[in-house]
C-alpha cells in the first residue's frame, strides 16, 4: 500500500524541480511540468516564498531555491561528524596528487555530489556541491552503477543515454561491458564524457556489499598522463579502506 503523504509529496517534487532548473522555474512552468493546477500551486508557493524555501525574482518572474534550504543543509553537514571525517580523506588525496576530489552518491540514474575538495592547481574542474550528472556519463557516476544489470540501466534510462559530450558512452552494450570491468578492478575511467578537456578515475565504495558511494579525482587533460594516474590508483585504493570504515555509519 501507498503511504506517501500526497500535499508533503507535491511540496518535494516542486522543490526539487526548481533545483533541477538551475536558472529557476515560472509559476506556469511549474504548473505545466508538474500537473499541478495553478489554484493550487500558488498559495504552496506562496507559502514556501514567505518562508525563505524559495525566492522570487520580480523581474524575471522566476522561482529559484532560498535560503532556508542552504541553512538546512548546511546543518545537515555540520551535524554529521562523517562528512568530515570523509572531507579530510579528500583532503589527503588532494595532497597526493594536487588534483580536485568529488564524493558522490546515486540518485536515481544520477550521480549527486555530496562533497567536494578543490584541486591546489590554479586550473581546474568547475564543479559544485549538490550538482546532478548523468551518471553514465562519469567515471564517479559509472562506479556507482557497478552491479547494474541490463535491464536495471534500461529502467535507470528509459530514453536511452544521452550524450553529454562527443565522447559520452551512448551504447548500452558498451556501458554495460565497463561496468563489468569496474566490478573486476574496483576503478572506473572517464574521458571527456560529461566535461571537455576532463578525465576522471573513481572508485566506488561499498556498504552490505552493495555500491553505497564513490570517490573520484578529477584532472585536466594536459595534465594527465600514465605516471599521474598511477598515482591516483593507488590513493583511491588507499583510502577507499578508510572511506569503506565511514560510509558503514552513514545515513545514504
Amino acid at each position: 500500500m501507498n503511504t506517501e503523504h500526497k500535499p508533503t509529496l507535491r511540496i518535494i517534487t516542486i522543490l526539487e524541480l526548481i533545483s533541477a532548473e538551475g536558472k529557476g522555474c515560472k509559476l506556469t512552468e511549474i504548473s505545466n511540468k508538474l500537473g499541478i493546477p495553478m489554484g493550487t500551486l500558488s498559495p504552496i508557493i506562496h507559502t514556501l516564498k514567505e518562508n525563505k524555501y524559495l525566492s522570487y525574482d520580480e523581474q524575471s518572474q522566476m522561482y529559484t531555491l532560498g535560503i532556508r534550504l542552504f541553512e538546512i543543509g548546511s546543518r545537515y553537514m555540520q551535524c554529521s561528524n562523517s562528512f568530515e571525517d570523509i572531507t579530510s580523506i579528500m583532503q589527503e588525496i588532494v595532497k597526493g596528487c594536487g588534483e580536485t576530489v568529488h564524493f558522490g552518491i546515486l540518485d536515481g540514474g544520477n550521480v549527486l555530489y555530496l562533497a567536494k575538495v578543490d584541486s591546489t592547481e590554479p586550473i581546474r574542474m568547475y564543479s559544485a556541491i549538490g550538482k546532478r550528472l548523468p551518471a553514465y556519463g562519469t567515471g564517479i557516476g559509472k562506479a556507482l552503477l557497478a552491479g547494474a544489470s541490463m535491464e536495471e540501466l534500461h529502467r535507470l534510462y528509459p530514453e536511452g543515454l544521452k550524450p553529454l559530450t562527443a565522447h559520452t558512452i551512448t551504447d548500452f552494450d558498451e556501458l554495460y561491458r565497463q561496468l563489468k570491468e569496474i566490478q573486476e578492478t574496483s576503478l572506473a575511467y572517464e574521458c571527456e564524457e560529461s566535461n571537455e578537456l576532463i578525465r576522471c578515475v573513481a572508485k566506488p565504495i561499498y556498504k552490505n556489499n552493495s555500491v553505497a558511494a564513490a570517490l573520484s579525482v578529477a584532472v585536466p587533460t594536459f595534465r594527465y598522463s600514465a605516471e599521474k594516474q598511477a598515482v591516483i590508483e593507488r590513493l583511491l585504493n588507499e583510502y577507499a579502506v578508510y572511506a569503506t570504515q565511514i560510509v558503514a555509519y552513514m545515513n545514504l
